[in-house]
């Protein structure tokens, strides 16, 4: 069985931050607005 290498974990991680970014940029007014939302409410208590 193969060990996981620095460089597999590397290019896990730019894997992920750059769907992240992609995501962000298709659902930028959406993105923006949860953003902001979040800000307006700023409860520390979580709602069920």
């Amino acid at each position: 069985m193969k060990t996981i290498t620095k460089r597999d974990v590397l290019f896990f991680f730019i894997g992920f931050f750059t769907m992240l970014i992609i995501e962000s940029i298709y659902d930028w007014r959406e993105s923006a607005n949860g953003f902001k939302d979040g800000l307006k409410n700023d409860n520390t208590e979580v709602s069920k």
